[in-house]
């Protein structure tokens, strides 16, 4: 891994505690590599989760980690750079022109995707979800990875672009088939 991302998102649960979700994320496979829920903000929480990601995905002595400005990549985060200098931090807005909207979309999909879905109770019942809906997401096929879902592509599976546009084809032109054989309120006179 060349490219990882950290952030933190917000989740309440139905008795509005504060859930923070600290992600890292892969740039390239889009998987997330670890996670962790807790209801506290802190740079010493962000820098465990990294750590982790580091020792159980051999992230790489050169590679670069993209985080925001928030205050849990300061602190023990940056205190852990500037003991590595050979891990590269690049903060958004600030050293690079872009944001990190590539770990945005992650945290906008676990939430529309799964915790939006649920009436989850508490920050227990929002951990426990997360533990099944955190694997689903890695193993369910991304659009941007041309139907590869993350864990593959992180196993070294090399996306093709083209790989299921006949595929799409044919479903399309079934779909407009199937469409053509219902009727339309346009073909019918409506009496009121």
């Amino acid at each position: 891994m060349q490219i990882v991302h950290m952030d933190v998102t917000i989740f309440r649960p139905l008795d509005n505690t504060k859930v923070y979700i600290y992600f890292i994320v892969d740039n390239f496979s889009r998987v997330i590599l670890n996670w962790k829920a807790s209801v506290e903000y802190s740079s010493s929480i962000a820098m465990k989760v990294l750590k982790e990601s580091i020792s159980r995905h051999g992230i790489r002595p050169d590679s670069t980690l993209i985080t925001d400005g928030g205050p849990e990549n300061h602190g023990e985060v940056s205190g852990f750079f500037a003991g590595n200098p050979n891990i590269n931090q690049l903060i958004t807005q600030k050293d690079i022109i872009q944001s990190n909207s590539l770990l945005e979309s992650v945290n906008k999909h676990i939430k529309y995707y799964y915790l939006f879905k649920k009436e989850l109770k508490d920050f227990e019942d929002t951990v426990t979800y997360l533990l099944s809906s955190v694997p689903d997401y890695n193993n369910k096929p991304h659009g941007r990875l041309h139907g590869l879902n993350p864990n593959e592509a992180l196993n070294g599976i090399i996306p093709v672009k083209d790989k299921y546009q006949q595929d799409m084809i044919k479903a399309r032109k079934k779909r407009l088939k199937q469409n053509r054989l219902i009727e339309c309120c346009e073909n019918k006179k409506i009496l009121f």
